[in-house]
């Protein structure tokens, strides 16, 4: 039996990154950080934006919610992206939930509207101010995971 030979291709992006001037990586990355630090408020008004816009569809009641399902995706999926670096992850992951139960329903056909009302729910507690606790927060979290296990919601 011959030897196994890894081949391992050169990484153009890090030449890229790299540029002519040297930067280094991590230089460039602390730099984008600082950029995006400098936009939280921006980013935090975004989330409330589209928490608002999840809790408009949601009081139109259970068939326009399921009419409009994609929009309410597309929402949630708008706040995962951006909550994490607005210092908002809780609120990003039960974002995250709804956006996985929204892609469960396109790709399996699953709906359950009482678990979808009570992810959205607790959005709006996760977003609240004064914030939850950290220890209400986990708790939260964590059921909200539970159920949507329970229900076949694959993340």
């Amino acid at each position: 039996m011959k030897p196994v030979k890894i081949f391992v291709p050169a990484n153009r992006l890090a030449k890229i990154v790299q540029g002519n001037e040297g930067i280094a990586f991590e230089a460039l990355v602390a730099d984008c950080e600082k950029r995006l630090l400098l936009m939280k408020d921006e980013l935090q008004a975004y989330v409330r934006e589209q928490i608002r816009e999840i809790v408009s569809i949601h009081a139109q009641g259970e068939d326009l919610m399921f009419a409009r399902c994609k929009e309410l995706g597309l929402a949630a999926m708008n706040i995962a992206d951006v909550a994490g670096i607005a210092k908002l992850a809780e609120v990003g992951e039960a974002a995250h939930g709804i956006r996985a139960m929204i892609d469960s329903l396109v790709c399996k056909g699953v709906w359950h509207t009482d678990a979808l009302e009570l992810h959205i729910t607790s959005l709006v507690l996760l977003s609240s101010e004064p914030a939850p606790s950290q220890e209400e927060i986990g708790r939260v979290l964590g059921r909200l995971r539970k159920m949507r296990a329970a229900i076949g919601v694959v993340e």
